[in-house]
């Protein structure tokens, strides 16, 4: 799915990691993590969605911008079209999240789509 010049691929759900989306958020955010070996740099949490910005441990440049679909208990990738590959400093961070309007699909993640993760 594509909006914004932001494009949106469903990575995981809490059924593949084992855990229900009534769960305590931070727990499941904090298996997501595990799952994917990530530290999050940033977290910004709204009543539909969460935005993460989660980074590889050791690697400044490695941050990626995910949203968490709290009702439907999936993680979206987000991919912005901006010609960076490989992930973003911390410092890059807030401009993207403003310039690609990232704050927006935390609150509604239905903008997302409609595919099943």
């Amino acid at each position: 799915m594509k909006t914004k010049n932001v494009s949106a691929s469903p990575v995981m759900n809490t059924r593949d990691l084992n855990t229900r989306p009534e769960r305590d958020l931070a727990e499941i955010v904090g298996t997501f993590l595990s799952a994917g070996e990530g530290v999050v740099a940033h977290w910004v949490e709204y009543a539909k969605g969460v935005l993460l910005f989660v980074m590889a441990p050791g690697d400044d440049m490695s941050g990626e911008f995910y949203i968490y679909d709290r009702k439907k208990g999936t993680f979206w990738l987000l991919a912005l079209a901006d010609d960076i590959f490989g992930g973003y400093a911390v410092h890059q961070m807030r401009t993207k999240i403003r310039e690609f309007g990232l704050l927006e699909f935390a609150a509604n993640p239905a903008q997302l789509g409609g595919q099943r993760a």
